[in-house]
């Protein structure tokens, strides 16, 4: 044991940790005028997140990747009972209550899904059609069942495994263009037969969002002003008028990037984003004992960087509205300990290296 923790990563470690107890902060602040206790639950959810971290943490990674098909296939289970059975939670049926607490296990997929596709990967030399079909029925069928809750933000993100496999292996011409002609059917079907009128509107809005002040451009408009109006230093911590006086929605999840911004301002949101590159920086700079393990850091540390993006230029204005939270730093427990279990494999990953 004293080897494990001899070589475990403690400064990348120290800066996830530091990012969770920021977002902590972050979600007091967002709840401070309303007197909502999200960061109690928050720091309940740290704690647990923590816990779980170095249970897997001591698993090893053979074993973890033997298990994965297996948990892959029970989380489309309980998604598909999610759908047929579960309670309905802001017009979605993605959560399931478990001793009085609610999960989220659509956010737990991404994990499987990506020890899952890093077999796939390491079974073929070039992508060809009989690998991409099946990376793509891997993707698919989960996606669909979230979907169908409907949870636009998780399939969403969900999405973002087709290109980083591209990107991570060698591909056929030919495959790429029909994987390219499949994302163009997918959007229009998605357009005319999946999308509920309000999450159209929204795509709408982000388009010219003055024209939806009222409505589904509101978000963006006050996420726009809360930014804008911290400048370099912010107004201070819980003196944010678009926070405080509730006029920002979704300020503890989506949005919580407009809560730093306006109360501590540019310097200090840099500052923030500056942990998350050396969270990633060290995260994809290390060596590797196998193809398999190798993909799955680059497939779930993709996701990850991902969603930091899509978080961010949501927040701007520079993408839709599609609740897609900041990783580590937006409320939400299953989210939390979604990234925590996945990181604990790729810590372990780390000191794989050393205890071979």
């Amino acid at each position: 044991m004293k080897d494990y923790f001899k070589y475990f990563d403690k400064l990348t470690f120290a800066l996830l940790l530091l990012l969770a107890i920021i977002g902590i902060f972050l979600v007091y602040s967002a709840g401070y005028s309303t007197q909502e206790v999200y960061f109690l639950k928050q720091s309940a959810w740290l704690v647990f997140s923590l816990l779980v971290f170095f249970i897997v943490f001591a698993l090893k990674t053979d074993f973890i990747f033997r298990k994965a098909i297996a948990v892959y296939l029970a989380l489309l289970v309980i998604l598909a009972l999610q759908i047929a059975i579960g309670g309905t939670v802001a017009r979605t049926k993605s959560w399931f209550r478990l001793w009085g607490i609610g999960f989220q296990f659509s956010e737990f997929v991404k994990i499987p899904l990506a020890l899952v596709l890093a077999k796939i990967l390491t079974q073929f030399e070039v992508i060809n059609g009989r690998a991409f079909i099946k990376a793509i029925v891997v993707i698919a069928v989960p996606m669909a069942l979230i979907i169908l809750q409907p949870d636009m933000g998780v399939s969403f993100i969900l999405c973002a495994f087709v290109p980083l496999v591209i990107l991570l292996k060698k591909i056929k011409p030919a495959v790429l263009v029909v994987s390219l002609l499949l994302v163009f059917l997918g959007g229009i079907v998605g357009w005319y037969s999946v999308l509920k009128p309000y999450q159209k509107n929204r795509i709408i809005s982000f388009l010219n969002p003055s024209e939806f002040k009222t409505s589904t451009g509101y978000h963006v408009i006050q996420s726009k002003i809360a930014i804008g109006s911290g400048g370099l230093a912010g107004k201070g911590y819980l003196k944010g008028s678009q926070s405080q006086y509730q006029f920002l929605p979704a300020r503890h999840t989506d949005f919580i990037v407009s809560v730093i911004g306006e109360e501590f301002g540019f310097i200090n949101t840099s500052i923030l984003f500056f942990i998350f590159f050396l969270v990633f920086y060290r995260q994809f700079k290390f060596t590797f004992q196998n193809d398999e393990e190798f993909y799955f850091v680059y497939l779930f540390n993709g996701l990850i960087l991902f969603q930091f993006v899509i978080n961010v230029s949501m927040a701007i204005g520079f993408f839709p509205v599609l609740g897609i939270s900041l990783p580590f730093v937006s409320y939400g427990g299953s989210s939390l300990l979604s990234f925590f279990i996945g990181e604990a494999i790729i810590f372990r990953i780390k000191i794989n290296n050393f205890l071979a």
